[in-house]
């Protein structure tokens, strides 16, 4: 019997469907607030939104608007009492819809980042990981 990619990432157990995501970085559900600007544009308007997830490979954010795959993007991290600056680009981008405004899910990967900075990321991973098992 052959099972579609998505039945192996979900299968059944006796509390209900549980889904494995085999995913390269550990990442976190936390609500940050970050700053960011489209490198290739003249405008350097900067603009808040919030990422949804972090891991030390990259950020999901909520933007207010479309940007498409391969767009280089500067960005201001708030995490914890640190702020982060990075480059990141973009991955993919998916629509919200349902909503009164537009809004988009953004995965974006780190392109540009002081290593002192990555591994601040990845110390708060493994602590907030640690202190949601307790």
């Amino acid at each position: 019997m052959t099972m579609s990619s998505e039945a192996e990432n979900q299968r059944q157990s006796k509390w209900g469907a549980v889904s494995f995501q085999r995913r390269r970085f550990p990442r976190i559900d936390i609500t940050l607030p970050v700053e960011y600007n489209v490198v290739e544009t003249e405008e350097e308007k900067v603009k808040a939104v919030v990422a949804q997830n972090i891991s030390s490979g990259g950020l999901l954010l909520l933007l207010p608007e479309f940007q498409p795959v391969s767009t280089c993007l500067k960005v201001r991290l708030y995490l914890g009492i640190r702020a982060i600056d990075a480059g990141v680009k973009v991955a993919w981008t998916e629509i919200l819809t349902g909503r009164e405004k537009n809004e988009f899910l953004c995965g974006v990967f780190f392109t540009d980042i002081v290593a002192g900075d990555l591994e601040f990321i990845r110390e708060f991973i493994t602590e907030y990981m640690e202190r949601e098992r307790e």
